[in-house]
């Protein structure tokens, strides 16, 4: 046997009544929003690295490599850097090799023994700079040149903040025949 309901005698009515939970949803959304762009802005931007407009002068013989301190952090920089990498931008005349280092405990100019400056020369991924550290770039080439090297870029974390800045100055190497 089959068992029939009978249709309503009339058109349904539908009826729609007003949610509190909209608008309450609508407001903790836009309230998260609001308070993940402020995080995201201030972690993103923290103060920034120390600049100059110098150019650093140096010259080294063929296949005798020197180095040249473009960023020096002062004794009393309050910050430390977890270091993720430093970014070396130059232009040579020819095949040069740079690499930048982290110079603990001094800092230099121009030398060709950074260990008489440094307590310690180390590579500058996962390094940390606090106050009195260095970065320095080790320039070698094999024929005479001309090395420009822009400011570098140093991609860091500063407690809760992190960022890729300029740092310190520019320089230029000239490699001379022996």
């Amino acid at each position: 046997m089959t068992s029939v309901t009978p249709e309503p005698s009339g058109p349904a009515l539908l009826a729609v009544s007003p949610s509190r939970r909209g608008w309450r949803i609508t407001t903790y959304v836009a309230i998260l929003a609001v308070l993940a762009g402020v995080i995201g802005w201030v972690s993103t931007h923290p103060d920034p690295l120390a600049t100059t407009d110098t150019t650093i002068q140096a010259e080294t013989p063929l296949a005798q490599p020197v180095f040249v301190g473009v960023f020096s952090t002062p004794a009393d920089f309050d910050r430390t850097l977890y270091v993720a990498g430093v970014h070396v931008f130059a232009t040579a005349t020819t095949d040069v090799t740079i690499v930048p280092h982290v110079c603990h405990g001094g800092s230099v100019r121009v030398t060709t023994t950074p260990e008489s400056f440094c307590r310690e020369l180390g590579p500058t991924e996962g390094a940390t700079l606090k106050g009195g550290d260095a970065i320095v770039l080790e320039v070698l080439g094999d024929v005479p040149a001309v090395v420009e090297i822009d400011r570098v870029r140093v991609a860091y974390r500063d407690g809760l903040q992190w960022a890729t800045q300029d740092a310190g100055s520019r320089a230029r190497v000239s490699i001379l025949p022996r």
